[in-house]
């Protein structure tokens, strides 16, 4: 009988024993933390490449926007020369380390550029990179002296 009860009363202290249950607590609460950071860093560095993407394409058309047609321009009518904006736009990107596509009609360029962004702490995720599409129009417009 004596063996019965204290086999009782170690079951009975066992079942209203917490040790160990703040070091899961801990773990739990580190491993929120570190999610957190990463969440805010990564989140920063995609903001920050997505704001950049879109300054480089509004950047680089208006690069191209500047490549009048001379006998239009005569004329007094806003005319792209379809080449030179296209280039204009292309040089201006590939001065700045970037890739995009370029369409120019007679009144507007449009710039697509494509960005990617490195991700530090949640690349354990298995999230490693990002990429990002920046599009930019610049319409040519005549402007009368009041």
């Amino acid at each position: 009988m004596t063996a019965y009860l204290a086999t009782r009363r170690r079951l009975r202290r066992a079942a209203h024993d917490d040790r160990g249950s703040v070091t899961v607590w801990t773990i739990g609460a580190t491993a929120a933390c570190i999610l957190i950071l990463g969440l805010v860093v990564d989140g920063g560095t995609m903001l920050r490449a997505r704001s950049d993407a879109f300054a480089l394409a509004a950047a680089s058309a208006r690069a191209g926007a500047q490549q009048l047609d001379g006998d239009a321009a005569v004329e007094g009518r806003p005319v792209l020369d379809p080449t030179a904006a296209r280039q204009a736009a292309l040089d201006y990107l590939a001065a700045h380390d970037a890739t995009g596509t370029v369409t120019v009609t007679a009144e507007s360029i449009t710039v697509t550029v494509t960005s990617h962004a490195d991700l530090q702490l949640l690349r354990v995720a298995g999230s490693g990179t990002t990429t990002f599409n920046a599009t930019s129009t610049v319409n040519v417009v005549k402007v009368d002296n009041p």
